[in-house]
């Protein structure tokens, strides 16, 4: 199968912010785009950090401090990990899976061009498996057993494991119930 790079799956139009702005800014673009999280860029559109919902909870609420007082800069997570437009989707969600990140910023030449979230990967999934699925089809013999890391189709939980049972892809714990 074809591999699928992540430019293909990814957010374009990426909401981002200024490292200067308020706390209160960056709640209120949240709130008016229905997102969880945006990236803080420099001048040069840069990314330098990224904002999360639960940062703002951790960092202002709870601290109880005035939100348009606090600066993004001081509270942003810094030093974030990033992606390459070229990057094969299943290694950066194996790579998210394997670092606890829900979250990458897609950086080409420096600049931020996207974002790559596991509601991306997870949008794409039920595509991935029915292709999947026609290649078995195409295969001789019923059992072939391939490797795949999604979804099982019995528990719906994530397993980087799964193994085709009588045409499901099923994690270990449900290969006996199939």
């Amino acid at each position: 199968m074809e591999s699928i790079p992540v430019e293909k799956v990814m957010t374009k139009n990426v909401i981002t912010i200024n490292p200067e702005s308020s706390a209160l800014d960056a709640a209120e673009l949240m709130k008016e785009n229905n997102i969880g999280s945006v990236v803080v860029v420099d001048k040069e559109n840069h990314p330098i950090g990224i904002l999360t919902t639960t940062d703002l909870m951790k960092r202002v609420t709870a601290e109880n401090l005035r939100a348009s007082d606090v600066k993004i800069s001081d509270i942003m997570s810094k030093g974030i990990k990033t992606t390459a437009p070229d990057e094969e989707l299943n290694e950066v969600s194996r790579r998210m899976s394997r670092e606890g990140i829900k979250r990458l910023p897609v950086v080409k030449d420096g600049k931020l061009v996207g974002l790559i979230t596991y509601r991306d990967i997870l949008r794409i999934s039920p595509e991935v498996i029915d292709i999947l699925k026609e290649k078995m089809n195409e295969k001789e013999g019923p059992n072939y057993e391939g490797l795949l890391s999604d979804v099982c189709e019995v528990c719906g939980n994530y397993s980087e494991e799964l193994v085709m049972v009588d045409g499901k892809w099923v994690c270990e714990n449900c290969r006996d119930d199939v």
